[in-house]
């Protein structure tokens, strides 16, 4: 199976998920607009009543607008709260409610159409009335059911029915021959424009759908893009690295180095198999992994009995000492907790923590990069951490990261100035552990 297959396969569940969600969300959307446009031209009637002059009109006509309107916006708004009930029980609305929905919607039109009819001089009149533009409102926000069979179907309904509609009313009513606006032509055309109007908004509702699609799957796939790139390199750097098309601008930053190493590991692994030995390491690292995130970290590289994180770059922290000393003491609590429970055999650590300048950014060549930190702080973190063996201890941290905390942590211990292997100045260190 290629990767491309099973990456494809792994999108499909999230991705039907969150198009349904969607798909129900526009579906109320629709619904909600539905509602308020009923709402205000009721309003609007009650406003605009004195306008209308005859008195017989007045009284028939306009009160079967108001019921037509006031009896859709409850429904529609019926339909609004159907659809949020479901919404909470995480249902959808099964595809024959759609429909069922949508030929109701369109009816309700040829219904008041029919009943307004005998208000007019001539039945025939009310067809070009402002009344069936409401055909137009159906078809229009068909759209946002984003199917295109929905919106052909709506379309569809209100031609054949506004058509079947204008021939009745021609049929029964004796109207002069020769007068057009008599002639059933003008009213097939416009049944038939109904339904290209069907067709057009099942159009736009299908490249909505589309789009809706492409950008569901673009972010489930640079989501899981960063989840998979993440078990490689740390989770933020992989964030960083795809938002920023693989490439990350060098950058001088001020970084915490933590240098952490397993003692006795070798021997450890001498005596054990390779199995036995990776079973040691997923559980052993899967603390640190933990402890480190937690305190905004990242685990730039794993040296199999220890690893090197850093806090500050490429995610920035608002204090990266801090953040440094209180993963380390964590780790170092979780590590005993987890020897105490027997989920790891004894293990003593060495720690060691320096803060300063680095340059953070992508190593390599065109065909191969990786992320790495560059500087004098990095060697200094590692000179630090393995002067653990010399003091008997499991944390040292140097003078610079302790001036940068608002207080001393408990039990720290000066122990005087170092001079590390390969540098030229001294660091004045601290035993937290």
């Amino acid at each position: 199976m290629s990767l491309r297959y099973r990456r494809t396969e792994e999108v499909r569940p999230f991705f039907a998920e969150q198009f349904r969600i969607e798909n129900l969300r526009r579906e109320q959307q629709r619904a909600a607009l539905l509602a308020t446009l009923f709402a205000v031209g009721t309003s609007l009637l009650f406003l605009f009543r004195g306008i209308v002059t005859d008195e017989t009109l007045k009284l028939t006509f306009f009160r079967t607008l108001i019921v037509f309107l006031v009896i859709m916006a409850v429904y529609e708004w019926g339909v609004y709260r159907s659809i949020g009930r479901l919404v909470n029980l995480n249902k959808d609305l099964p595809l024959a409610v759609k429909f069922v929905n949508a030929a109701v919607e369109v009816t309700a039109v040829t219904l008041v159409l029919y009943i307004s009819s005998e208000d007019f001089t001539r039945q025939i009149f009310v067809m070009i009335s402002p009344l069936a533009s409401f055909y137009f409102f159906f078809i229009i926000l068909s759209t946002l059911r984003l199917s295109l069979i929905l919106s052909v179907f709506t379309g569809l309904i209100a031609a054949v029915e506004y058509t079947l509609l204008s021939l009745y009313f021609l049929k029964n009513t004796p109207l002069p021959a020769e007068a057009q606006l008599y002639h059933p032509l003008p009213y097939v055309g416009k049944g038939t424009l109904l339904f290209l109007a069907g067709f057009a908004a099942g159009y736009v509702a299908r490249q909505i759908n589309k789009s809706i699609r492409t950008t569901i799957e673009s972010m489930e796939s640079q989501n899981q893009l960063i989840t998979i790139f993440g078990q490689q390199v740390s989770p933020e750097v992989a964030e960083v690295i795809v938002s920023n098309q693989g490439h990350i601008e060098s950058a001088r930053v001020r970084v915490a180095v933590m240098f952490l190493d397993i003692r006795e590991f070798t021997a450890f692994a001498e005596k054990h198999t390779a199995e036995e030995v990776v079973a040691y390491q997923n559980a052993f690292f899967s603390i640190i992994v933990g402890v480190v995130t937690r305190h905004h970290g990242i685990v730039n590289q794993f040296l199999g009995d220890g690893c090197m994180v850093s806090f500050g770059a490429p995610a920035p922290v608002e204090n990266p000492s801090a953040a440094a000393v209180a993963s380390a003491l964590d780790i170092l609590a979780e590590i005993q907790q987890a020897v105490r429970d027997k989920q790891l055999i004894p293990t003593r650590i060495g720690i060691g923590v320096h803060v300063g300048e680095a340059v953070s950014g992508n190593l390599g060549t065109e065909l191969r990069q990786q992320y790495s930190l560059t500087g004098s702080v990095v060697i200094q973190s590692t000179r630090i951490e393995s002067l653990n063996k010399e003091f008997g201890s499991q944390i040292l941290v140097s003078q610079q990261v302790l001036d940068d905390l608002t207080a001393s942590p408990a039990g720290a211990t000066p122990l005087g100035a170092v001079h590390l292997k390969g540098m030229e100045e001294e660091v004045f260190l601290w035993k937290l552990a």
